[in-house]
């Protein structure tokens, strides 16, 4: 796996862990409809090296094979060793097979099989009806409303439930403030909206349009805050942010570059005196399809 990518995912899961809506994420489960016996079919886009299939798969119980879709073939290939690390943790059996990766509890079967696939390019090849439910974690606010609208079509037109965690509804709270902070927000918010590949990005308008978009087709859509705390505890995070930051905003405003470095300097001073927290707002959000709700 790409160093940066996997050193981001491990640094951001107790965040994402501590901030997922655990009540949304049983409304999903218990709206999978199927036959009691067969597996619950999972579809997870965007699946990363499998953080919505480790949080996910508890609550949802019984049987399940999910299907982890991701363009990058090293978040891929990184699957099978991530999910092992975190069943074992849990004292469940792990194994691979030429199907993906199996985790046996003490009650049931999860399997988790990973394909590789564009979606910017290619979503409408994932056949959506094949599947009981759908689900995706911080990708959403990368994406057009153009893209977004093509995402809804499909999963409206196979009437299944959508999951959509920690997507990044732009509020930042730095306390204490700083004069700054708003010219540097503005800045970064900017950069958020630049083309990641699937035009130009939502970023913090994501779930808002998502919302609009299904319960435009009939769907029941509920929200609730899912934000990051990062406290003067996680100074290698707030660091982190800082820095992402920094850079995002100074290649939207390049003539702001000298209050930004002042801006900076400032930050990481705070971090070092441990007087530093920051708020990333995020929203989950659960669109049921008519007749489960």
């Amino acid at each position: 796996m790409n160093s940066f990518a996997a050193d981001w995912l491990r640094r951001r899961a107790p965040f994402d862990a501590a901030a997922r809506s655990a009540d949304l994420g049983r409304r999903f489960a218990a709206a999978l409809t199927g036959a009691p016996s067969a597996p619950r079919r999972i579809v997870d886009l965007a699946a990363g090296s499998g953080a919505n299939f480790m949080a996910l798969a508890p609550l949802v119980g019984g049987a399940q094979d999910w299907l982890l879709i991701d363009g990058d073939p090293s978040l891929l290939a990184a699957q099978p060793a991530e999910i092992a690390h975190w069943a074992r943790g849990a004292g469940w059996r792990c194994r691979s097979d030429d199907d993906g990766v199996v985790v046996d509890t003490e009650s049931a079967r999860w399997r988790a099989r990973a394909r590789r696939l564009d979606l910017a390019r290619s979503v409408e090849q994932v056949d959506f009806r094949d599947c009981h439910g759908v689900t995706t974690s911080a990708f959403l606010d990368l994406v057009s409303g153009a893209w977004l609208d093509r995402l809804c079509g499909l999963v409206a037109r196979g009437s299944r439930p959508l999951l959509a965690i920690l997507t990044v509804d732009g509020r930042r709270e730095w306390c204490p403030a700083l004069p700054e902070d708003a010219r540097i927000h503005d800045a970064f918010t900017r950069h958020q909206a630049r083309d990641k590949g699937f035009g130009p990005a939502l970023g913090g308008r994501a779930a808002s349009h998502l919302a609009q978009d299904l319960a435009a087709r009939g769907y029941e859509v509920s929200t609730a805050r899912s934000d990051w705390r990062i406290g003067a505890e996680h100074g290698d995070m707030l660091r982190q942010m800082v820095e992402e930051t920094a850079v995002a905003a100074n290649e939207a405003e390049p003539a702001a570059s000298a209050l930004i470095a002042q801006w900076s300097e400032r930050r990481r001073a705070q971090i070092g005196s441990g007087a530093l927290a920051l708020e990333v707002g995020h929203l989950d959000l659960l669109a049921l399809p008519p007749g489960r709700q």
